[in-house]
C-alpha cells in the first residue's frame, strides 16, 4: 500500500506560547465528534496543536481529525481531515471497528452507524 498524503487546513499559532502548556483533554488515535455543528462530522485524532487558530478563531488545542468515511463532509463533500478545538469536541461513546487510516482504506464497507446525540 502507498502512502497518502493527508491535506489539513492551516492553523495560526498564538502571539505567546504559556510557559507551561496544561494537558490536552484528547489522546492521539481517540475517535471525536463535532458537539456544536449540524453535520456531525466525527473521526479519529491523527494530530494535535495548541493555536490560536484553526477552523475556529480560538487559543488552546485543536485537534486534527481524520475524517471517518460515514461522516457527512467526508461522504458529500470528499473532506478527509478537519481541525476540531478541544472545547467543541466530544468523544465518541463507541469505537468505530475499523477507523485507523491504514485499514479503513483498504476494508469495502461498514455497517456500523453513527450513534445519535
Amino acid at each position: 500500500m502507498s502512502a497518502q498524503v493527508l491535506i489539513a487546513p492551516e492553523v495560526s499559532l498564538p502571539p505567546t506560547m504559556p510557559a507551561q502548556l496544561p494537558p490536552p483533554s484528547f489522546q492521539l488515535d481517540q475517535m471525536l465528534k463535532f458537539g456544536k455543528v449540524p453535520s456531525g462530522d466525527f473521526g479519529r485524532v491523527v494530530g494535535i496543536v495548541y493555536a490560536a487558530g484553526a477552523t475556529v478563531q480560538a487559543t488552546g488545542y485543536h485537534y486534527l481529525l481524520f475524517l471517518d468515511e460515514q461522516s457527512k463532509s467526508r461522504r458529500e463533500l470528499g473532506i478527509r481531515a478537519d481541525w476540531i478545538f478541544e472545547e467543541d469536541a466530544s468523544p465518541l461513546a463507541q469505537e468505530l471497528p475499523s477507523t485507523k487510516p491504514n485499514e479503513r482504506e483498504s476494508q469495502q464497507g461498514n455497517d456500523w452507524q453513527q450513534p445519535e446525540g
